[in-house]
């Protein structure tokens, strides 16, 4: 009886597609993740230098550029949100700051929400062929991404002696 109701209730076969509206960085809802102040002693800074072999996009190079002082996740977040047409590239931008993550993470046992990317530069080289002798435009663009994150260490905790 109730599915009869229902296939009258519903006669439109249209797919309805719904899109979740993507939240604003200052996240109303809490605190957002604050940059650490210069004066925190726990706060430390590592660099990693990547090679790059493809050639960058404009988007990629200025969300790249605006990566600076900007906590990891919310930087994960925006690569995963406005690449999402250019899956290719998305993949290999998250790959670029996933490695030096993953880094901290086994070296120093660095917790990943507490990891903010503090510089970023890149500079692009075109590697010439040697043995060309004409000037022709025969060059192998690739780019050094230097990744400078800043990460806050804590002080282990001291495990409880057994009360037997």
């Amino acid at each position: 009886m109730n599915r009869i109701l229902y296939e009258i209730r519903c006669k439109c076969k249209e797919e309805i597609s719904i899109t979740k509206k993507r939240k604003s960085s200052n996240r109303s809802e809490g605190k957002p993740f604050l940059y650490p102040s210069p004066n925190e002693i726990t706060s430390k800074t590592k660099t990693f230098q990547i090679k790059y072999d493809k050639k960058l996009s404009s988007v990629a190079k200025f969300l790249l550029n605006s990566f600076q002082n900007k906590y990891l996740y919310y930087a994960m977040d925006d690569i995963l949100y406005l690449l999402k047409p250019n899956s290719i590239e998305r993949n290999n931008l998250l790959e670029i700051l996933y490695s030096p993550v993953l880094s901290l993470q086994n070296n120093l046992s660095i917790n990943f929400f507490d990891i903010w990317i503090h510089e970023i530069y890149i500079s692009e080289v075109s590697k010439v062929n040697k043995f060309l002798t004409n000037n022709c435009q025969n060059f192998e663009p690739f780019s050094y991404i230097t990744i400078k994150l800043l990460y806050r260490t804590k002080i282990p905790t001291k495990k409880r002696e057994s009360l037997w």
